[in-house]
């Protein structure tokens, strides 16, 4: 026995049909593939208004979010874009993430919205949120439950008071990103150029399970 708090937290995942329901939506949209170097950039920059030089850790990244089963040989990492809507073929990634966004290799859409430094360093450019809708996403911002739910679909959601909600994965999506939000969960700053509330009909009304030891 003991007198300690017993926690009463249920870990919750997001359900496989949700996660399908996030692929499909992204899937109908031209998004350019710099979109996910974006992301993570923004991750490691700590003031948005203020950007500063920052070294990406593309390896560590790609094994968080990125990586699928079931794809072809070599190839171990999915994203469900690319800017031509009607090559799925390319959603496709292989491990060499560092190869394909290294400094010598970004062309002209990228370095409309960071720059690089001698030293291989990257520095999103003010309003990077802007510049990413117009250059990454083509003028039409992202779903972001959509975008929150492919990103966080092999984590576990800790709650202590019930079946968390679409606030909530966006919440944490935004916090893994360091994007602002509003303390309604809506997007501001940065986030509010690249992303929209308004997503395509979800599948289900409850979008998390309570995960099965």
């Amino acid at each position: 026995m003991t007198d300690e708090a017993v926690s009463t937290a249920q870990t919750y995942v997001l359900r496989t049909d949700v996660v399908r329901w996030a692929i499909d939506a992204l899937t109908t949209q031209r998004i350019h593939p710099f979109f996910l170097a974006y992301l993570h950039l923004h991750s490691l920059t700590p003031d948005e208004d203020s950007p500063t030089p920052v070294a990406p850790s593309w390896k560590s990244f790609g094994r968080r979010y990125l990586s699928m089963p079931g794809g072809p040989v070599n190839k171990p990492y999915y994203r469900p874009f690319f800017n031509e809507v009607s090559k799925p073929g390319r959603y496709w990634m292989n491990q060499n993430l560092a190869g394909s966004w290294a400094p010598g290799s970004l062309r002209d859409v990228p370095l409309t919205v960071v720059d690089i430094s001698s030293e291989g360093t990257f520095t999103l450019k003010r309003e990077s949120g802007k510049l990413a809708l117009e250059n990454l996403l083509y003028g039409d911002p992202i779903p972001v439950l959509a975008l929150s739910v492919f990103m966080l679909r092999n984590f576990g959601f800790k709650s202590d008071s019930g079946t968390p909600v679409e606030h909530d994965v966006e919440g944490l999506f935004l916090l893994d990103f360091n994007f602002r939000h509003a303390s309604d969960g809506n997007p501001v700053g940065d986030a509010a150029s690249i992303f929209t509330t308004r997503h395509p009909t979800l599948p289900v009304s409850d979008i998390f399970e309570a995960h099965k030891n």
